[in-house]
């Protein structure tokens, strides 16, 4: 018995299937690389306007309070520093949640 030389996987179709795969393949590629161009000049005009944009005085007020309290602690030895900013990370946090 021989085998046959003749695949599905090497039939003129499927050449044909993986052409039109690989030629979609390239035009998604494409259209991703002219999205990200434009999102990429968009986020330094936004990075420009991180100076303009202000913490609610709420907040600022719950965190200068917090942080007060903090200083306070630290300046006691009663935490050392790797301990406050932790918990100025997290009185960051809570004040952004409650306000």
């Amino acid at each position: 018995m021989t085998t046959s030389s003749h695949s599905v996987a090497n039939s003129p179709w499927m050449r044909l299937v993986a052409l039109v795969f690989a030629i979609a393949l390239a035009a998604l590629a494409f259209l991703v690389y002219v999205q990200t161009e434009e999102w990429v000049a968009g986020v330094q005009e936004r990075g420009e306007e991180l100076g303009t944009l202000r913490v609610d005085p709420d907040v600022a007020a719950c965190m200068d309070k917090r942080f007060a309290d903090i200083d306070v602690m630290v300046q006691q030895d009663l935490i050392t520093a790797e301990a406050a900013e932790k918990s100025r990370a997290d009185a960051r946090s809570l004040c952004y949640q409650r306000n």
